[in-house]
């Protein structure tokens, strides 16, 4: 029974409704089990913390890699992953560039 109330908890917060937590006076933040349950953080972990149109918004950082990760699919960029990769992408598109233009270097 404990275990379908956990989960009834994860599946409410993951929905979107709002839990109370607590910010000290240090500045510490206190989130409820239920939310750090919802997105994989019951023993802590790295988070990415932004301010957006005056609201906090907190990721995980499995959530921003995916998120990057996607971009990079979308843009055609995953198979350029490494800094090197993209370094001689870049000097391939300059090279291009300066083709079309009759600016050979």
């Amino acid at each position: 029974m404990a275990a379908s109330r956990k989960q009834a908890s994860v599946d409410a917060v993951s929905r979107g409704s709002s839990l109370r937590g607590h910010v000290s006076e240090t500045g510490r933040v206190n989130l409820p089990a239920e939310v750090r349950r919802a997105v994989g953080l019951e023993r802590g972990g790295p988070v990415r913390i932004e301010v957006i149109d005056g609201a906090i918004r907190i990721r995980t950082m499995h959530e921003v890699k995916e998120r990057i990760r996607a971009l990079a699919r979308k843009s055609g960029l995953a198979d350029k992953a490494s800094v090197s990769d993209f370094i001689d992408w870049r000097a391939a598109q300059r090279a291009d560039e300066a083709e079309r233009q009759g600016n050979i270097e």
